[in-house]
């Protein structure tokens, strides 16, 4: 995204590449993700599975599984400094204070055999130093009745299994929330939950991070979700982002034909049989992605140098950008 006002970024993130090396070849997981992200706003990461969003947001917070996974290269500034450089205590102090993680299930974030309270104290102890249990107790249970958790004296003794699956959701978010982070990192932060809990708590992300002016990172597979919530997309396909603009700009005028294919599943439309538009085929196989843009076996306008080379960044308005060579042709700045 550009700038704002000259703003400096809170976030940078430069030529990003994060590859997993497997039996059957390498897996370019995120293979050159460059975006930036500013105080106070929101970006929303969007795409297929296995196009790369979440491993994306790992990589920034240095959670890549080794010894298979390795960020190979790049760039993530923070405030300035690159986390690719820090040691890992380094990081260790600013994941969980200064940047939190919100994950798709919650179950995966909460140990079962530990209540509620217990599980909440911990980042207070470790990133804050809090050691008196009135205080920790206190905490707890303002940060539990922010995202609207009822009765919070009461279920800071309570267990994971105790509670449902919005309930789990808004726990996870009030432990990403309570150390007062800059940056929250939500991946599929409504996957599980109904639709009348997801609005609750996408609602509730929105308020919060108006009234911190937190700045957040989004990623979902559902247009509809980024939209509620989102000032600024980049849409991700086979480990790039091939479309990056603001809301309002992407969903009134999207160039790329992955992020129109999107739309179109979004609104519902139809073809002439009366059946929901599909996007045909599969998302490639990163670890056999060969040159050219990997949406071209599935793209209605490809054209031949779309098998050969990948497109370069067009820009389309100060806060717009693509990568197709259609678009490119269409407005006079590459093949025809």
């Amino acid at each position: 995204m550009t700038q704002m006002s000259g703003q400096p970024a809170l976030l940078e993130v430069k030529n990003l590449r994060t590859y997993f090396r497997t039996r059957a070849g390498v897996a370019k997981a995120v293979d050159g993700v460059s975006f930036s992200l500013q105080q106070g706003r929101t970006l929303g990461i969007v795409g297929e599975s296995g196009s790369g969003k979440s491993v994306t947001m790992m990589s920034i917070v240095r959670l890549i599984a080794k010894p298979a996974g390795r960020i190979e290269s790049g760039e993530i500034l923070f405030e300035g400094k690159d986390l690719l450089k820090l040691t890992d205590e380094e990081m260790r102090r600013i994941r969980g204070d200064q940047i939190a993680v919100v994950t798709q299930d919650p179950m995966t974030s909460l140990n079962p055999v530990y209540s509620i309270g217990n599980q909440l104290e911990e980042p207070l102890r470790l990133h804050q130093g809090i050691k008196t249990k009135s205080v920790l107790r206190d905490k707890v249970i303002a940060g539990l009745r922010r995202v609207g958790i009822p009765a919070p004296e009461m279920r800071v003794r309570s267990y994971p299994h105790q509670m449902s699956g919005g309930q789990r959701q808004r726990v996870v978010t009030a432990m990403a929330l309570e150390c007062h982070p800059s940056l929250l990192l939500c991946d599929e932060p409504t996957t599980a939950l109904d639709v009348t809990v997801q609005m609750q708590v996408l609602r509730l992300l929105r308020e919060i991070q108006r009234e911190q002016r937190l700045s957040m990172i989004i990623v979902s597979h559902d247009l509809a979700v980024i939209a509620r919530v989102c000032d600024d997309v980049a849409v991700m396909y086979a480990g790039r982002i091939v479309e990056k603009a603001g809301l309002v700009s992407l969903f009134e005028n999207p160039s790329h034909p992955y992020t129109k294919a999107l739309m179109r599943s979004l609104n519902g439309e139809t073809d002439g049989k009366g059946r929901l538009h599909a996007i045909e085929g599969q998302p490639p196989d990163v670890r056999q992605i060969k040159r050219g843009c990997p949406f071209a076996p599935r793209c209605r306008e490809a054209m031949d140098i779309c098998t050969s080379e990948f497109p370069p960044e067009v820009v389309l308005s100060p806060n717009h950008t693509t990568s197709c060579w259609a678009v490119s042709a269409k407005i006079g700045s590459g093949p025809r």
